[in-house]
């Protein structure tokens, strides 16, 4: 089950879906509420939702040895459906490129990029320009085709700054120790959004992790390398 992150639509893991598919896999790729073509409804602007409408899916497809993959935001909506509802039904776990906590203060230092309380409302409006994007690698050929075809990043419209304050706000390190499932962590070398060391710390947290720093990608690695 890949979920795509904030801003980006279920199209986007194609190069997954393609790859898995041919290897026998059922691939499902999510767009959850808020993201690109899904329903936009008055309610459920928090992660925890999300997170509860991964597991009303899984539930509707019956569906019991699911391999969660998340991206960016979407990392966050898998550890809060772990978190909600354990791994029962998880046989393992990718998370590509998320601090399991945003904002940097005296607990943590690798959350987003000059992003801390004093500027964290600022940066969910759009007011402060977090993260460091003149770290993220040109999008390579292969990227600037998949997004000619299905398009790229989404505006997100002002009306879902509620789901992104509520995200940035989060903190999933609780959470860390009781994914008792394999679990992938990767994150590009020239991610701008998250440093190295804080991919180090989650690994470590997580009782059964190893890490990939994909070395010529950014955000983004299942598209620049996948």
């Amino acid at each position: 089950m890949l979920v795509p992150g904030f801003s980006c639509i279920a199209a986007h893991f194609k190069f997954q879906q393609e790859a898995l598919v041919s290897a026998g896999y059922r691939a499902i790729a999510v767009n959850l509420r808020f993201q690109g073509p899904s329903d936009f409804p008055a309610t459920g602007q928090r992660i925890s939702r999300l997170g509860a409408d991964l597991a009303e899916l899984i539930e509707h497809l019956g569906l019991d040895e699911v391999a969660l993959v998340g991206h960016s935001m979407s990392v966050s909506v898998c550890l809060s459906y772990i978190d909600l509802f354990g791994t029962e039904k998880v046989r393992s776990f990718a998370a590509i490129d998320q601090s399991p906590k945003l904002i940097n203060d005296e607990t943590w230092d690798w959350g987003v990029r000059l992003v801390d309380w004093s500027n964290v409302w600022d940066s969910v409006n759009g007011r402060f320009a977090w993260g460091d994007p003149s770290r993220e690698p040109e999008a390579p050929a292969h990227v600037v085709n998949l997004f000619e075809e299905v398009g790229g990043f989404w505006n997100f419209p002002e009306s879902v700054v509620p789901l992104l304050a509520d995200h940035f706000a989060a903190d999933w390190r609780d959470v860390l120790p009781r994914v008792d499932v394999p679990t992938w962590v990767s994150s590009g070398r020239f991610s701008p959004s998250f440093p190295v060391e804080g991919m180090e710390w989650m690994t470590n947290a997580l009782p059964n992790a190893s890490l990939s720093v994909v070395e010529e990608s950014g955000h983004c690695p299942h598209w620049n390398e996948p």
